[in-house]
């Protein structure tokens, strides 16, 4: 791979010359040392170079690497974990990935298959003695020499995410790393308690796909894969009939039911030299009974089969939900989930069924003088001023952007071109929030630009001032037709935590302060949208639980008790709670919860591992969307019945929130164009072209926003890193 315009041209005193590849915390680089040897240089991303956990990690990964180099490993040379960009430099090792490999020649023959089993167990085997667990053996992570007289001789490279026995370094609380296809079960439900049994899962796992060109957990997505690992049968008709029976013990759900890699290497030595084909008929009629399968559509229009769930002496395996806003990274994935009611309550429906994609031929307009558009915000530095990117938000009446310059901007719905702007005060002060405006029924909310945190209402269409509110504030938003704002900082609340928050709302246009309350509440946006002029409160942590007050008076019209326990409420959506609840303060879920808000009755879903949303779920009808942050994808999950619908390819690593528009979802991608999705399969209807030229831009460097497009007629707009843009609908 030729070097792009900003790699380095040295790293450590090593001549960098070409790059080998590009992974989750860095860049591969081909160097040269002052004599001439070749090494392989490991650059961690810029953007993790300031972050201390993934520091931890890459001095953990060259202490590991350290720790087992061998025969079957690539010896560290060099290293650096306190540069600006800590970097390691290892032996070049000539060859190709077993996934090089099989890609390009198909699966192994039988005699190289052997060889590389014996391999494989005998670098586990060091590995362990070394004390280090690897975690993430998979077929990319496994050289094949190709020099004369190695012909397949394996290295095990990257020990990114492995973890010393006696290290005090530790995957933060909840987080799961790793490749879904090749994980052990654990890995997904108790990823603090790993050992080396999950790498002899994963030995098992890459013989398989050495043998077969797939996992035998093969699945359209992670989410998938990883159900699959947890809860299926692994596919072996395909193996030679005498190694069958090992792979299966390497595959055991349960840890302890799985061989050592001692074990491992005895009984491959044990084989005979000739291995048979496989007999995939014989493998299916000696597959243990399982329970029946229920379809589950896919994004590419076909269908994997979830088994529900076994349960046996040991119990029901682990589970895992989801996380909050800004949780830590997640690597998770989904599966049919068991549904346990609360309060006997079987006939418990939330919603209605998301509606068909197909739709009517739309009414169909777009604004005088429109054409397809892009802002690329002031890289020319004539629209966008200087300091801290803008922050948009698209809307009928024009795109509206704030900044750390100006305090409020408007683009052109039909040229994008900018219409008015309102400058922001040069004031210096001790800290400077920047949010993103609020935008309804004509009026534009903003933080002050006189700095002081307050809040400002603009006039969508003039760019007038219609009236402000000195701050500081906390937040505001918009809901049941009124503007919403604490008086009280969250620092001032966190101050004084016995110390019941105080809130306003206004009249949008004018500013007339409509009520005003204290709450006690352990939510720092205790608010959500309720049913006509209505709204909901949080009140959990004081004297009540989900309160109906009245969004004109303030006054309380029913309220219902939650169910019990620390429970994250993600949102509110048409008198239906969902929440999650969260494990101590790690911000990952076991368990969500469905509460209808007229009746107070709750229902549970389990489902056994985590995701990273971005923000609260989007609900439409019986369904809940929730964009998997962590792994750029999109969760569809059948809220009344408990069971996953689909989610959206790992090739298409959405960059953007959904929305929902006339019957179809729509998500931003990182070539800044947007995608349409049938909501009810997840099947891709069709996309736009890219709004901006991306050529020569990796992933790492694009930078996502979490705004989902918007629909407005037959024209879409969008907010993307390299700028806002419009263009007409996916036909």
């Amino acid at each position: 791979m030729t070097l792009r315009e900003h790699d380095p041209e040295s790293v450590g005193g090593y001549r960098i010359e070409s790059r080998i590849g590009t992974g989750g915390m860095g860049v591969v680089y081909l160097g040269r040392s002052a004599s001439g040897r070749a090494v392989a240089v490991k650059v961690v991303h810029t953007r993790y170079a300031d972050n201390p956990e993934f520091r931890a990690r890459f001095r953990q990964e060259i202490a590991a690497a350290r720790r087992v180099s061998g025969a079957f490993t690539a010896p560290v040379v060099d290293a650096d974990p306190e540069a600006a960009r800590p970097w390691m430099a290892t032996a070049f090792v000539p060859g190709r990935t077993l996934a090089e490999r099989v890609g390009e020649t198909g699966p192994l023959d039988r005699p190289a298959l052997r060889r590389l089993g014996t391999e494989l167990a005998e670098a586990l085997r060091e590995i362990h003695r070394a004390e280090v667990v690897h975690r993430d053996l998979k077929p990319s992570n496994v050289l094949l020499l190709e020099s004369e007289g190695d012909d397949g001789a394996v290295r095990v490279i990257d020990f990114g995410i492995s973890r010393a026995a006696d290290s005090d370094v530790r995957t933060q609380t909840g987080m799961v790393m790793g490749s879904p296809p090749f994980m052990a079960p654990e890995q997904f439900s108790r990823p603090h308690e790993v050992g080396p049994a999950v790498d002899v899962f994963s030995l098992g796992a890459v013989l398989v796909y050495a043998a077969t060109g797939h996992s035998p957990f093969e699945a359209e997505n992670a989410y998938l894969a990883a159900y699959n690992t947890v809860h299926g049968e692994p596919r072996l008709g395909e193996l030679p009939a005498e190694l069958r029976p090992l792979v299966a013990r390497c595959l055991a759900k349960e840890p302890g039911d799985r061989p050592t890699a001692s074990e491992v290497l005895e009984a491959l030595a044990a084989l005979p030299e000739e291995l048979s084909d496989g007999a995939p008929d014989e493998e299916r009629s000696r597959a243990p009974e399982t329970a029946p399968t229920e379809a589950v559509v896919s994004p590419l229009g076909g269908t994997e089969a979830l088994r529900t769930e076994r349960r046996g002496p040991r119990g029901r395996r682990g589970r895992r939900l989801w996380a909050a806003v800004a949780a830590v990274l997640l690597l998770g994935g989904t599966g049919a989930a068991a549904v346990a009611m609360m309060e006997d309550d079987p006939a418990s429906t939330v919603g209605e069924a998301v509606p068909a994609a197909p739709r009517s031929p739309s009414a169909g307009k777009v604004p005088a003088g429109w054409r397809p558009w892009h802002n690329t915000l002031g890289s020319d530095g004539k629209d966008e001023p200087r300091g801290l990117g803008p922050s948009c938000t698209p809307d009928a009446l024009g795109v509206f952007c704030a900044s750390e310059e100006v305090a409020l901007m408007r683009l052109d719905p039909a040229t994008g071109k900018t219409d008015w702007t309102r400058p922001m005060s040069r004031k210096q002060v001790s800290s400077f929030s920047l949010r993103q405006p609020v935008v309804r029924d004509g009026v534009v909310f903003v933080y002050s630009a006189d700095r002081s945190q307050g809040v400002d209402a603009y006039d969508a269409r003039t760019g007038r001032l219609l009236w402000q509110l000195k701050g500081p504030l906390g937040d505001f938003d918009y809901l049941g037709k009124a503007l919403l704002v604490r008086l009280d900082t969250l620092d001032a609340s966190a101050a004084s935590p016995g110390t019941a928050a105080r809130y306003a709302a206004y009249e949008p246009r004018t500013g007339k302060e409509l009520w005003r309350r204290e709450l006690s509440t352990t939510s720092s946006s205790p608010f959500h949208e309720g049913p006509e002029g209505t709204l909901y409160a949080d009140l959990r942590g004081g004297s009540g639980g989900i309160a109906r007050i009245d969004a004109r008076s303030g006054r309380t019209l029913s309220s219902v008790a939650a169910p019990k326990g620390g429970l994250w409420l993600a949102t509110i959506h048409d008198s239906t709670a969902y929440y999650a609840r969260w494990e101590g303060d790690s911000g990952v879920s076991a368990e969500f919860f469905v509460q209808d808000l007229h009746s107070g009755k709750s229902r549970r879903i389990d489902f056994p591992w985590s995701v990273q949303p971005e923000a609260p779920p989007l609900v439409v009808g019986d369904t809940l969307y929730i964009f998997d942050y962590g792994n750029e994808t999109l969760l569809a999950l059948d809220v009344k019945r408990g069971k996953p619908l689909w989610s959206s390819s790992r090739d298409l690593r959405v960059f953007s929130e959904p929305s929902y528009h006339d019957g179809r979802l729509y998500v931003t991608m990182p070539d800044t164009s947007v995608l349409a999705l049938d909501p009810r399969t997840g099947k891709e209807i069709g996309r736009t072209s890219p709004s901006f030229d991306t050529t020569g831009r990796s992933f790492e460097e694009l930078s996502p926003s979490s705004v989902p497009p918007l629909l407005v007629g037959d024209v879409l707009y969008g907010v993307t890193g390299p700028g806002v843009f419009s263009v007409p609908d996916v036909t």
